[in-house]
Formats: C-alpha cells, structure tokens, sequence
C-alpha cells in the first residue's frame, strides 16, 4: 500500500483504519451485552476492510484475492440484511457517550471532512478511492500491440472522469467537489432525521452520523460524488417514504445517477399499495427515463455526469457489448459466461423481494433496499464490491433502527394514500 491516507497528519492507512475501530468500539460496543447483535454489526462494519485496504494506493493492478476479500465481506452483509427480516424485537442500547459528546464529535469530524473535500489534491482522491472508474466503457477487443496500447492508455487518461494534473481548474472538478461537500451534509443529516422521525430518538440518528463520519469508508470515497449523492438520495427518500412522489422522484434520480439502484424501483413499487403506488411509479420511472434519454441525447450531457461521478450502464455491465478492464474487477479475468447467473439471480432477489413479504414495513424497505444495494456489487462490472458507500448508510439504519412493531400501522397507512392515513388518524 503506497502513499498515506491522512497525508497531513503522517498517519498510514493501517494507523488509521485502528484509530477508525477503536473510535466505533469505544462509542457503541455493549461490553456488558458482549454477544449482541450491535456488537456483530460492529465488526461486520469491517469486514470488507481487508480487501478495500489491499487496493487502496496500490501501484498497478490489485490482485484477485483482494475482491474475493470484498466479496466475502459484502456477502457477510447481505446475509445480516435478510436475517434482520425476521428481527421483531431490538433492545434499546444506548450510545457509550451522551449526546452532547456525539454532537460534539459529530461536528468536529464532518468539518475535518468538508474542508479535506475541498482542499484534496485530484490525484490523491482518485488514489485513495478503491471504486474510482478505471476509464470509459469501450467495446472489448483483439489484444492491442505495445504501440497501439500506450496509445489506448493515454486516451483512456484524457477521458477520465477525474482530470489529471493538467486540468485542475476544469469546472468539473470544483462541481464535482461541490456536489461531494453536499453528499456528505446530505448524509450525516439525513441519518440524524430518520432517527429523530422515524426511529422517534434523535440520540439514535447523532449514533447513526457519527459512526457514518468515523468509517474508514467515509475517507475513502471522500470526494466520490457518484456513490455519496446516489446514497444521499436513497436515504432521504427513506426519509420521505411516506410521500410516494417526492421518494419516487429521489429513488429515480439515484436509478439515473448509478444504474445499481435500479432494483430499488421495483422494490418500492412493492411497497406502496394503491394511489400511492401509482403516484410512486409515475415519478420514478418518468425520471429514471428523463436521465437515460438526456444521457443518450448526445448533448455533452452524459460526458459531464460521468465526469461528476455517474456511472453509465455500460459501465456497470448492462450492456453486452462492453467488457470489463484487466484487474478492474473480480470479473476481469473470468470469462463473461460466469457473470450471467450472477445478474440473473440478482434479477430473481429483485422480483422476490418486490412481492415478499407481502405487507412490508419501514423496517423491511430499509433492510431489502440495503440488500439490493449489497448484492449489485457481486454483478457490478467494473470495481465491483468497491462501492461500499452505497449500501453503507442503509446498514447503519439497520444497525441503530430500534423495535418498530409499534409503527407498522402507520407505515401501511402512510403507503396506501390519504384515504387510509384518515382512517387511521380517525382510529
């Protein structure tokens, strides 16, 4: 692993990544409670680490064994998402520090945040990044000579999404880091929100923003404005459930911005019931279909989202033409074949999902949105079981997310239009 992470600080990645567990057991492991489920999800937190730290600052292609290290590590969490279906009851564990200690620190490291945002070097963000895009999606070819591949490589450099050292002042990058500082305000409030809402305890959501800000994962994608602003979304149509069009409109927006939540949008269809459900599918997909047409328009468009942090669908791997880059991915050597039953399991959970169980709760929009979210990684074309930050917020709810029993009828109520809040307010 070449070059440290905390540059100015002189702190190493594997000096950091403890500091990084250390600051998560010391505020939220129950010693006294040692077998919990919080305890598990502390270290599950971690268990893509491994693999995420053998590709990091590394100098040429990162070995085979480090995505098989990611894919361990996100299968770790897919299980822990299904399991958690069938969780009615969660204790009440309170946070090791008050509030005022996690609002405190929850401040003082988002700033250190912000400011490295704007501050970072090009270089040393797409660096740092595991799930930076290693180019633009071309056709895969014949073996190109020696000749043909330094030119090859040096186009592929001129059209990255993140510029090199000559083209520092391009405005994509000042909009680029912009929308970076609002992913991470996004996050961090959108987290503290739905524990004050939704979870009915504002401790819980600070719980949820600190340890969203102390993840080494967090420090990673610092300035990857393609998973923060599709996460940001994500978590605040969690946040609005219970308006259909304006979560329609932020969960086809996220489809638009990163084609691995496009299984959210039949995930939440199976959410809502009646009006709600055609107010939720008219928005989401008349977006989703807005930002696929603007991308195909041929209008620069598609260009300038790629290079503020969009994938596009060929990118991912939804399209068959296009295949990936040696050492790009877990799916890099292998041969196209063996990712076809992949993405056609993952089609599968989708439509399970959708209809199973029946009469979802928030509780269990949260867990399935999480789990889709994982399970993209496994299909996911080019830096597959990198994006860690997609799904990571979404986890965290799952983490912190108290016995929600109690709320189940007023989430059905909530989804199935004013009719039936009516009548449940009457009730």
């Amino acid at each position: 692993m070449d070059g440290p992470l905390v540059m100015d600080l002189g702190l190493g990645p594997v000096v950091w990544l403890f500091l990084s567990l250390l600051g998560c057991v010391t505020l939220f492991f129950k010693w006294g409670r040692f077998w919990s489920i919080r305890n598990l999800d502390l270290l599950l937190l971690f268990a893509p680490v491994p693999g995420l730290m053998m590709i990091v600052g590394r100098r040429g292609d990162p070995p085979w064994i480090a995505f098989a290290l990611l894919f361990l590590g996100t299968f770790a969490w897919l299980a822990r998402l299904f399991v958690d279906l069938g969780f009615s009851r969660r204790p009440l564990l309170e946070p090791n520090l008050n509030a005022s200690g996690l609002l405190t620190l929850s401040i003082g490291v988002l700033g250190l945040l912000l400011v490295e945002t704007v501050s970072l070097p090009v270089e040393e963000g797409a660096k740092r990044n595991p799930a930076e895009p290693t180019g633009r999606e071309e056709p895969a070819a014949r073996p190109l000579a020696p000749a043909e591949e330094s030119r090859a490589v040096r186009q592929v450099i001129d059209a990255a999404p993140l510029p090199s050292s000559l083209k520092h002042e391009r405005p994509q990058v000042i909009l680029g880091r912009v929308l970076a500082v609002l992913g991470h305000l996004a996050l961090a409030s959108g987290l503290w929100l739905i524990g004050w809402k939704h979870f009915e305890r504002s401790l819980t959501g600070l719980s949820m923003a600190s340890c969203y800000l102390l993840l080494p994962y967090t420090r990673m994608a610092l300035v990857d404005s393609g998973q923060l602003v599709s996460s940001a979304l994500v978590v605040y149509a969690v946040f609005w459930y219970a308006r259909p069009a304006i979560s329609g409109l932020l969960i086809g927006l996220a489809a638009g911005w990163i084609p691995a939540c496009l299984g959210l949008l039949p995930l939440w269809t199976g959410f809502y019931r009646g009006r709600a459900r055609v107010a939720y599918i008219s928005v989401a997909a008349s977006v989703a279909a807005v930002c696929a047409l603007l991308g195909a328009a041929g209008l620069g468009l598609s260009e300038w989202a790629r290079a503020l942090g969009a994938r596009s669908v060929a990118e991912v791997g939804l399209l068959p033409q296009y295949g990936p880059r040696p050492g790009s991915s877990f799916w890099g050597a292998i041969d196209p074949s063996f990712r076809l039953p992949v993405l056609i399991g993952y089609l599968a959970m989708v439509l399970i999902v959708a209809f199973l169980p029946a009469r979802k709760d928030l509780a269990h929009l949260i867990s399935l949105s999480a789990a889709l979210l994982a399970a993209s990684q496994f299909w996911y074309l080019d830096k597959g079981g990198t994006l860690v930050l997609l799904y990571l917020p979404l986890a965290l709810l799952v983490m912190f997310r108290p016995t929600m029993n109690a709320r189940r009828h007023r989430a059905w109520a909530s989804r199935n239009g004013p009719a039936a809040t009516a009548s449940t307010q009457s009730a």
